[in-house]
């Protein structure tokens, strides 16, 4: 990790995993971040569920690719974070007391420094996977705090909101986008937010068990305070994004001379 307000090294994953091949598809994944990071990095952003696929068709096969918090993607995330020098963050599904939740984790270097449980699940996963009860993730690091969300999460602005006003300079985001409107919609949140967002998302296709079928829509990418798209993947490849970013940006929240998007706020007037 690197001292704040240094430049910080982002690595963004895109894969296309095929569904339950989780030994695979983890190391497709190993292939691909150890040929790209051949520097230090910092940061290491895994879409939603990158291992074992999303589309799932029962409880049972659910079950089957769940994993406890310390299980095969946490040994997988240390190895990563070991050899890069990285936070690695990513989602699989978490086998806890009560059901089994949509999550991420947060890894470096052998010590799981979050474990966050989706808390807005998106259409079916609402069937299968049982919603998060814990706030949204701050993490102190090296480079400031980095907050953590997941896909759908993004589309409820007092979710981001909250991470900022916690302090979060960055935000990771594993996501298993379908619909075509976050890339543009997670650059209006990064300037509302004043904060950095980086987003991990898949590529490929999934039609399961009569299910209708689903298309990712790639374009991971990473946006400045400013909306500035630092860094976006294609639509359809399996690649890695890597940029260079200054998380210290974030810390102010002025547009103008006078104007302080958070000093501004009005929470006293805001009100159904």
């Amino acid at each position: 990790m690197t001292e704040t307000g240094k430049k910080i090294r982002v690595g963004v994953v895109q894969n296309s995993p095929e569904f339950g091949s989780v030994e695979k598809n983890i190391d497709e994944v190993r292939q691909l971040v150890l040929a790209k990071t051949q520097d230090k990095t910092d940061l290491i952003v895994l879409p939603e569920l990158f291992a074992t696929g999303y589309q799932f068709v029962s409880d049972t096969e659910l079950d089957r690719l769940a994993e406890e918090e310390t299980g095969p993607t946490f040994q997988f995330f240390t190895e990563l974070s070991f050899k890069t020098g990285a936070i690695v963050v990513g989602g699989l599904p978490i086998r806890r007391s009560k059901g089994i939740t949509n999550s991420a984790l947060v890894v470096f270097e052998g010590m799981l420094l979050a474990s966050y449980d989706k808390i807005h699940l998106f259409d079916e996963e609402r069937d299968l996977f049982i919603e998060g009860e814990k706030p949204l993730p701050i993490i102190p690091t090296s480079f400031g705090p980095m907050g953590v969300m997941i896909c759908f999460d993004w589309l409820f602005p007092e979710a981001l909101r909250s991470l900022a006003l916690g302090g979060a300079l960055i935000v990771a985001h594993p996501s298993n986008w379908v619909l075509p409107f976050g890339p543009q919609g997670m650059i209006l949140r990064s300037v509302e937010n004043r904060i950095f967002t980086v987003t991990a998302n898949r590529v490929g296709k999934e039609e399961r068990g009569g299910k209708k079928p689903l298309t990712y829509i790639g374009k991971s990418q990473i946006i400045s305070p400013n909306g500035v798209v630092l860094g976006q993947a294609s639509g359809e490849n399996t690649e890695m994004l890597i940029t260079d970013v200054s998380p210290f940006e974030a810390l102010s929240k002025k547009v103008a001379g006078k104007s302080d998007f958070f000093q501004q706020r009005r929470p006293e007037l805001y009100r159904i």
